[in-house]
């Protein structure tokens, strides 16, 4: 993927770097909420990846009324942000942090004062009565997908099962130089894109293209994305 001529042309450059989102997601029932992902806060060289202090402000979210935070795995852009870039909590009334049991060794250092709030995931479990935590190891080994369930059906949060959307749904063989276990990663999104053509089931995934939520439907040998604007339901 590093070379010009290994790169199909589908797949997007930002100057001669691949071009890669980061979301996380807020959801919310009116009266209880979870964070899913908080980016990277100052913890990593592009800054771009620790906006979500701002994201949040503008969708008029008091960062102050999070309590539970859901983590997808434990790479420095999905869960540095618990601590601001000043080295403070980013969540001041904090209970509940979600991470899989695999990955919890992530809250050292810099995440140190998080640890007592650590709720180790080691099968599926329900974190409140719509949120569902189902682990599926491979990108790492405690990479966990969040069921989230309403009326309009079920929305999965897969975090990194797909990091280059416009080539691993085409091609959903094609594995990620950062899969840990790249055979577990390709059967875990085997997995989840069959029951995503399911009716009724979307997608949130921390490296689709914006508004990072989409359907997904069979398409040749893969599947194909319909992104939607959020909210659903």
């Amino acid at each position: 993927m590093g070379a010009r001529s290994m790169r199909p042309a589908a797949v997007p450059l930002a100057g001669d770097n691949l071009r890669l989102s980061v979301n996380a997601f807020f959801v919310t029932d009116g009266t209880r909420s979870v964070l899913i992902d908080t980016g990277a806060s100052n913890a990593w060289h592009d800054p771009t990846m620790g906006l979500i202090y701002d994201a949040l402000d503008e969708a008029g979210i008091d960062r102050a009324h999070v309590t539970d935070v859901a983590i997808t795995h434990k790479h420095e852009d999905h869960v540095s942000g618990l601590i601001a870039p000043d080295g403070s909590e980013a969540f001041t009334k904090l209970e509940r942090v979600w991470i899989g049991a695999g990955d919890t060794s992530v809250f050292t250092g810099r995440l140190e004062p998080i640890r007592d709030r650590v709720v180790p995931v080691s099968e599926k479990v329900a974190i409140n009565d719509w949120t569902t935590a189902i682990p599926t190891p491979g990108h790492t080994p405690g990479h966990t997908v969040y069921d989230i369930r309403s009326g309009t059906g079920h929305l999965l949060v897969w975090g990194d099962t797909v990091h280059v959307p416009t080539l691993q749904f085409d091609q959903p063989n094609v594995s990620w130089e950062l899969d840990g276990n790249q055979s577990q990663a390709r059967a875990a999104r085997a997995a989840l894109l069959e029951q995503l053509t399911q009716p009724h089931h979307f997608v949130a995934g921390a490296h689709l293209d914006s508004p990072g939520i989409a359907r997904v439907t069979p398409s040749g040998d893969g599947y194909a994305l319909e992104y939607l604007a959020p909210p659903i339901g």
